[in-house]
């Protein structure tokens, strides 16, 4: 991450620090006001604007782009915070650079070959028309990475959409089971972190992935692992990954999808 992006970050965290903090009433203590302090919520407005407008320059840095659909009204923009503070997350574990655009990408423009990464979240089912296939086809092709996120986690219309979808994008193609022992993905989360494989206990279901000329070149997760990135209020020194929102707030659990997604990224930048 640049140091403009980082004092950007500082600044955005020391606004919303400031925002929230109300003339507590008499008698109130300190634990109290800590409270109310740690339950700012970021919001879609926010989230967008984290790692500064003047950032633009991609190049030598890990990005993730969130897909905004032409078609449908898939709810693409849910977890507003998760990518920000996913790749802020990725940023801090392994000192690469990082370029955060929060803004909906349209898959069907050529600024997705731009892109090395793209993730589709939502709670609803969704589709792409031609156009976004025929460029999703091509930029698999040439290299890019999808991640498909179900927002629901218990099986919807979301999962619904992933084979007929993807097989738009690559026909005949179908989904494999992400399992430990399969030397294709076998590192996919193991790169930097030891961490439990999804699927091999009761917290994460397995992932999927979809081949391509050899390559696992989508990825299914059914773990609303945004869920799990997104934040209610910035990292402090005292609570380096923020409070969370989904998932119970649990920061130990959230711990093990922040590493999960560390590994993962690694993995996709490097296969």
């Amino acid at each position: 991450m640049s140091c403009r992006t980082f004092v950007n970050l500082v600044a955005f965290a020391a606004t919303l620090t400031g925002a929230g903090a109300a003339q507590a009433p008499a008698g109130e203590s300190w634990v109290e006001r800590a409270g109310k302090l740690n339950s700012i919520q970021v919001g879609r407005n926010e989230a967008k604007d984290i790692g500064g407008k003047e950032e633009r320059d991609t190049r030598n840095k890990l990005s993730m782009r969130r897909i905004r659909p032409r078609k449908g009204t898939p709810d693409w923009d849910t977890d507003p915070t998760a990518i920000p503070f996913m790749l802020y997350q990725v940023d801090k574990r392994t000192g690469l650079p990082v370029h955060i655009n929060n803004e909906g990408l349209d898959v069907g423009s050529d600024a997705l070959f731009e892109e090395l990464i793209v993730y589709l979240t939502s709670h609803e089912g969704w589709s792409f028309d031609e156009k976004e296939t025929e460029n999703l086809s091509t930029w698999l092709k040439r290299g890019g990475t999808l991640l498909l996120d179900d927002c629901y986690n218990k099986g919807s219309p979301f999962t619904d959409s992933v084979a007929p979808e993807v097989g738009k994008m690559i026909p005949g193609s179908k989904p494999t089971m992400m399992v430990e022992s399969d030397t294709g993905v076998a590192d996919a989360f193991k790169m930097i972190y030891q961490t439990v494989w999804p699927g091999a206990g009761l917290v994460f279901r397995s992932w999927q992935y979809f081949l391509l000329d050899g390559r696992p070149a989508v990825f299914f997760t059914p773990n609303d692992d945004g869920c799990g990135w997104e934040i209610s209020t910035p990292p402090t020194a005292s609570n380096p990954i923020g409070e969370g929102i989904g998932h119970g707030g649990d920061n130990g659990l959230r711990e093990v999808f922040y590493k999960l997604i560390t590994n993962w990224m690694m993995f996709a930048y490097s296969h």
